[in-house]
This record gives structure tokens, C-alpha cells and sequence, in this order.
């Protein structure tokens, strides 16, 4: 037996406090009364002394026993046993979900193999069982016996998410390093590399497996106006020869894509689809199947293309109708009066019509027919009832696609030379769209209205407001899913999660949520019951590469790493504090029953 704090002991000082309380007690005092009645009225006068022998019962020794079990427990003792400490580290990452020639799982052979290894220890030798994901940790106290890691060990499944070989690197280190460890089972789809060291038993199940693999699936919307997006899927061949993929794309559960694409030995590709049809989640599945089905698929939700926010100032409100039917936008109308810069906090761009703000916005800004003006802006403006355009760049994102000689544009005003925005589009008098940048925000001035916003009605004003809006939103950003094991914020109104498994899990917004190992589709509702979904995948072209076969070094064997003949895996210290309960339960109750009138001497 030993004690790990034995510093502590230094509070069974405080004992002879007890017997100190014990010398203070009641004596009883004669008192010469006329009558009972008097004695009474004088409630029942006491007298209290100090010193004398004390008077030891029962009840002085239980408290004893309780202060001196609380300073053991304080100490920390645990009971020394033969042997040493055993450890078991299993690999349950993704890749262990891979099928071998057998058509076992790696997982399921590591499994195997430990549980033979394991059967040649005592049956008296108490084990810890570490796994990998979704951190390296202990699943549960040392197990009593191999047998009960064994069981515990079978209740383990491997999760979607890859090592972070950093921190299993270090907990085998650790491992390594504490004086009482014996023996480490090490059973992943990993080699060790290093100084030999007698303590570990490793265990790879890392054959080289042929293997065709997903990585980041993303989305994009290009432009405003168009419901299609734009999907890119990178392919990879882990395989020792050339081989054609096939990249097929569901929209809702419905076929509406799927290209080719050749690769040779380790090459990876990235397979583009321009246009798919609207659709509230997609899946890419890689055909031919493999051994490694996870990394076979990857899904998308077209949630996370992010709602571009308007702010439309217009002393016309009717000008702004049409945007908001646009997908992807989120209109927000207000009048010039109406307007405070305030409002630009929560918006992705700003439309200023007729009018210019008289300090420079903190946001993406496009200001259509402005009035001449002093600094920010500085404006000079020629109007004219009828506007000519005379030439455009042609390699330009707001002119791309504009067929300028189709545009009926009308009345409007013609810039003069500005000194910090360029023309993009000019006329005979000066230029008619000026584009610029001030304090990392882009800036755009129209000297003509395209708004409302028509569509197919007036196709090539659309084509040309699309660009304009496009540009200033910055679309054409592509936006990635989540990858497992990356744990994200719960975005504000959620109240739930479900996650692809079918667990509902209660959340609070502003709060990471870190159940994020399975590959598949989340569930975010929100108080509203609106419900939002997220895609999260593998992605993880590493891990996929089942042809090269990681390798993990660990540290050199300390000079004291040498295993001793005991080992403190049993503390002691719970069960003295259930004495120390249970002895102040005995006394409460002795003294409740035992209590009698106290006595009158006259």
C-alpha cells in the first residue's frame, strides 16, 4: 500500500482539536431555588467550564475515526499489487472501416488479433483501453482483468473521422513514459517507427488496400438570378494502375448528373458540373465501389451557399420588387429619410439609388444616377436625355455575357474623369460605369437606372445587373461542407440537431457542437421548427490514400521507463469516504435515538 499525496497527512494534526471540544462540556450546578416554578423562570440556568478530565464516549471516537479516515482519503492511498500496468491502444479512425482480401475490416482483425494477445496475459492484470477518435483517450478506469477489456473492447466501433496523429503520438509517448506501464498494445492501421522499446506490442493491420476516394464536394452560385449551381467534386485513384471514375450527382434523391473522368495511379482530378438543377441536397457517389465505402460518397446542401443581404435605399420602393425574388437574396428596403448607417451593419452590399451617402460605406456599394458630390465620393455628372454607350471592356467581370448593342437605356448622366474609380463602360461625353475600391470594399456607379429588375423581359439589363451584383457580393466563392471530427458553432435560432445516425440533440446557439463524427447529412432545427440541413463528409484525401501506409515515430525509452513489480491502479480513497458517510450516518442516528429530558438537580 502507498499514498500519492502523503503531504496530507499532515492534517491529522487537527485530532487534538477534538479532544480540546471534549474539555469544554455542561456541569451541572446546585441551585438552592424556592420552587420549581422559580427554577423555571430563570430558563433553566446552565454553567459552562473549561477543563477537567473530559468525559470520552462512543461518540468522541467515531468523530476520530471521521477525521482521521478524511485525512487518508486526503493522501491518496491505493494498494500495491505484483505485475505492472497494461494498455491497449486501438485505432477505431475511419480507415480501419476498409476491407481486406479476407473481407474482414481492418478493425475487425485488429480485434482479433488483440484478443489474442491479450488471452496470454494473468488474469489479474488490470487493463486501460485507449482509443484514437474521436480524441485519444481512455473509454472507462482500468478494467480488472483482460477479460473485461476484452468486453469492452468489442462494444468499440470505429467512427468517420481520421487520426490526428499528433495527438496519438503524444498519448503514446505519455504512455510510455510513466515508470509503473508494463506492457502497450498498439493495434492501428499505422507502423511504429523509433528506438525499439520493450514495453510495446504493436499490432498493424495496415496492408495496402487499392482505394477510390471523394474529396471536398463544393457548390458555388456564379451569378444572381440563376437557381442552377455549380458543383466541382475532386476524384482521387489510390490504385496501382489507371482507371476511369465515374462521378454521379442526386438532387433529393433524384439522378440529375454524372461525368467521367481518366486517372492514372495516384492522381487526383477535380470533375466540374456547371449547371445543376435546384435541389435541397446533394450526394456525389464514385463508381467503381471499393473496399472503402466512405469515401465512396460526399453530400452538399444548398444551405450552405450563403443568402446574400440588400440594402436597397430608393426613394421608389417599387424599383427594388424584383430583386427580392432572386434565389439567395435577402431584401431589405428603405427610404432616404428612413435610412441610418446603422443599416449597413447587416448587409452584404448596399444599393444607393438617386442619392449617395455623405460618408464612405462599410460595405459593398453600387450607387446608381448619383447627384454630383464633394468627397467620399466627388462626382462629376453631365445628365443627358439619352444615353449612347460607345465601348466596354471586354474582358471584364460586369460586362461579361452583355450584348451592350441590345441595351435600351434612356435618360440618365455621364461621369467625368473620377479620381479614384476607373469606366469600365464609356460614352461619347465621359464614362458610364465606374468601378473602384476604397477601404477593402468594392464600389460600383451606374449612370444609368437598370432597375426594376425585369428578367427575361429586358434580358440584357438583367445580364449586365446580375454582373454588377455578382461582382460586388463577391459570387463565384465556392462553399465547402464540413469534414468529421471538426467540431462548429450552432448557428443563432437552433435549438436541435439530429445527426445522420437519427440522435436529436438539444443545443444552444452560440455553443460548439463537437458530435460530428459520423459522415452524412445534419439536421438544424430551430425554434420555428424551420429546419436547415448540413453536410458533413470525409474529405480527407490523406486518410484515403490506403496504398502508402503511414508510419508514427515514437520517443526513445526513458532511462526509468523499466516497468516495476507494482502499480497504484487501485486508489482507495472513494471507499473511505463512504466510511467516513457511513460512520456520520450511525452517529446521527445513535444520537436521535438515545435523546432524553434533561434531568433537574435540586
Amino acid at each position: 500500500m502507498g499514498l500519492l499525496e502523503p503531504g496530507a497527512l499532515l492534517f491529522l494534526a487537527i485530532t487534538p482539536l477534538l479532544l480540546v471540544a471534549y474539555m469544554v462540556r455542561e456541569r451541572p450546578r446546585r441551585l438552592t431555588v424556592s420552587s420549581v416554578l422559580t427554577f423555571r423562570a430563570l430558563g433553566a440556568v446552565r454553567g459552562q467550564r473549561f477543563g477537567g478530565r473530559p468525559r470520552l464516549d462512543w461518540r468522541f471516537f467515531a468523530e476520530l475515526a471521521i477525521l482521521c479516515l478524511a485525512a487518508l482519503a486526503m493522501a491518496r492511498p491505493y494498494l500495491e499489487r505484483p505485475g505492472g500496468e497494461v494498455a491497449v491502444l486501438l485505432d477505431n479512425s475511419a480507415v480501419m472501416q476498409a476491407r481486406t482480401g479476407s473481407g474482414e475490416t481492418r478493425f475487425q482483425t485488429a480485434l482479433a488479433k488483440l484478443s489474442s494477445a491479450l488471452s496470454s496475459e494473468p488474469s489479474s492484470e488490470h487493463v486501460t483501453v485507449f482509443v484514437t477518435t474521436p480524441r485519444p483517450a481512455a473509454i472507462a478506469p482500468a478494467f480488472s482483468s483482460p477479460a473485461a477489456a476484452l468486453r469492452a473492447l468489442r462494444a468499440v466501433s470505429p467512427t468517420d473521422m481520421p487520426d490526428n496523429f499528433g495527438a496519438v503520438r503524444s498519448l503514446l509517448d505519455s504512455l510510455l513514459s510513466r515508470p509503473h506501464m508494463r506492457r502497450i498494445f498498439v493495434a492501428g492501421a499505422f507502423a511504429l517507427a523509433g528506438p525499439s522499446n520493450a514495453k510495446l506490442y504493436p499490432i498493424t493491420v495496415a496492408q495496402p488496400i487499392p482505394n477510390y476516394a471523394i474529396g471536398p464536394f463544393s457548390l458555388r452560385r456564379e451569378t444572381f438570378g440563376a437557381a442552377v449551381l455549380h458543383a466541382r467534386v475532386t476524384v482521387a485513384n489510390f490504385s496501382p494502375s489507371a482507371q476511369t471514375l465515374t462521378v454521379a450527382i442526386d438532387g433529393d434523391g433524384k439522378p440529375i448528373a454524372s461525368a467521367n473522368t481518366s486517372l492514372g495511379a495516384g492522381q487526383t482530378a477535380t470533375v466540374e458540373f456547371p449547371a445543376l438543377a435546384p435541389a435541397a441536397l446533394y450526394r456525389a457517389r464514385l463508381a467503381p465501389d471499393d473496399g472503402f465505402g466512405l469515401d465512396n460518397v460526399a453530400y452538399a446542401a444548398a444551405s450552405s451557399i450563403r443568402t446574400v443581404r440588400i440594402l436597397f435605399v430608393t426613394p421608389t420602393a417599387a424599383d427594388a420588387a424584383g430583386l427580392g425574388s432572386l434565389p439567395g437574396v435577402s431584401l431589405t428596403v428603405r427610404s432616404p429619410s428612413g435610412f441610418s448607417p446603422a443599416d449597413l451593419e447587416q448587409a452584404d452590399l448596399a444599393i444607393f439609388e438617386y442619392g449617395a451617402p455623405k460618408e464612405l460605406p462599410a460595405a459593398n456599394t453600387l450607387l446608381v444616377v448619383p447627384p454630383p458630390s464633394e468627397a467620399p465620393f466627388e462626382f462629376e455628372v453631365a445628365p443627358t436625355s439619352r444615353v449612347e454607350i460607345a465601348g466596354w471592356r471586354l474582358a471584364d467581370p460586369l460586362t461579361d455575357a452583355v450584348n451592350f448593342r441590345l441595351l435600351n437605356v434612356g435618360a440618365g448622366e455621364y461621369f467625368g474623369v473620377h479620381p479614384w474609380m476607373a469606366a469600365v463602360v464609356s460614352g461619347a461625353m465621359g464614362g458610364l460605369i465606374l468601378r473602384g475600391g476604397r477601404a477593402d470594399h468594392r464600389f460600383v456607379a451606374l449612370g444609368f437606372n437598370p432597375f426594376p429588375y425585369l428578367g427575361k423581359r429586358n434580358l440584357p439589363m438583367s445580364v449586365l445587373t446580375l454582373n454588377v451584383l455578382s461582382y460586388l457580393a463577391g459570387l463565384g466563392s465556392s462553399a465547402f461542407g464540413y469534414r468529421t471530427g471538426t467540431a462548429w458553432m450552432v448557428p443563432a435560432g437552433v435549438t436541435s440537431i439530429t445527426t445522420p445516425s437519427g440522435k436529436t440533440v438539444a443545443v444552444k446557439a452560440g455553443t460548439v457542437f463537437p458530435d460530428t463524427t459520423s459522415e452524412g447529412v445534419y439536421r438544424l432545427t430551430g425554434a420555428n421548427g424551420e429546419v436547415t440541413l448540413r453536410a458533413v463528409n470525409l474529405a480527407d484525401l490523406t486518410a484515403s490514400d490506403l496504398e502508402n501506409i503511414p508510419t508514427m515515430t515514437v520517443a526513445a525509452p526513458a532511462p526509468s521507463a523499466a516497468a516495476k513489480s507494482i502499480s497504484f491502479t487501485m486508489p482507495l480513497s472513494d471507499y473511505l469516504l463512504m466510511a467516513i458517510v457511513a460512520l456520520a450516518m450511525l452517529e446521527a442516528v445513535a444520537v436521535y435515538r438515545r435523546q432524553r429530558p434533561a434531568g433537574v438537580e435540586l
